[in-house]
């Protein structure tokens, strides 16, 4: 019911917003899932460092935030010109905040469903 409800605000905020975005400018649909994999591979980092004593990691999350743009075929400077485009339209920012709370609340569901039927 919630996805339902998530999916409908994107998709009146999107009808509504008489915006258009530019051709170069990553979709909303495909930037919250770019995001919510950067938000994971930033978790992951920061589990990471906080193991390693000596700070050795130090450039990690680059190397990994470089992974999560290959695996979507798309190179840093259009993520951070998508982002700031974005950030630059707050009704669409709320829009991509929205998606990628969507993703994050159904992946929950996921695991809430796995570990109850353990």
């Amino acid at each position: 019911m919630r996805k339902l409800f998530y999916s409908l605000i994107v998709l009146f905020m999107l009808a509504c917003g008489g915006e258009k975005i530019p051709k170069n400018v990553i979709p909303v649909n495909d930037m919250s899932k770019i995001m919510w994999d950067m938000i994971k591979m930033d978790e992951y980092y920061l589990r990471l460092t906080a193991k390693d004593t000596l700070n050795l990691k130090i450039k990690e999350n680059i190397r990994l935030y470089e992974q999560v743009f290959s695996s979507y075929g798309i190179k840093r400077k259009n993520f951070y010109d998508s982002y700031h485009y974005y950030e630059a339209h707050p009704s669409q920012f709320k829009v991509l905040i929205d998606s990628i709370d969507a993703i994050a609340t159904r992946e929950r569901n996921l695991i809430n469903q796995k570990s109850q039927s353990k």
